[in-house]
């Protein structure tokens, strides 16, 4: 019984391969917007808003290429922040801060 169900099985295998849907996204062409607005210091969220793109869509992409931070360290103090008022990514000097330059000479 068990050896008529796997010929069975066998026998429909389709003999032309399984096509995939092709990507939706030409990374080719957005990968340079990305890189430059990630440059900018814009945050992950930031650049899939300003992109039109899905924010899980582009963590996926920048994961899956392991581009983790833009902004770069220069002392080992310093910590990588989002900004709690307006989303943009910037180099904190003590781990306390959250809010960008720009938003606390706002608020201040």
């Amino acid at each position: 019984m068990k050896n008529e169900h796997e010929i069975a099985q066998g026998a429909q295998t389709p003999s032309t391969p399984r096509r995939t849907r092709p990507p939706r996204l030409d990374w080719a062409a957005i990968a340079p917007s990305v890189a430059q607005l990630r440059r900018q210091g814009y945050s992950a969220r930031e650049t899939a808003r300003r992109l039109g793109l899905n924010i899980k869509t582009l963590e996926a992409h920048l994961r899956r290429h392991r581009i983790r931070h833009a902004i770069p360290m220069d002392r080992p103090d310093q910590v990588r922040r989002t900004c709690l008022n307006c989303d943009t990514a910037f180099v904190a000097d003590g781990r306390f801060l959250r809010l960008c330059p720009d938003c606390r000479a706002i608020f201040s």
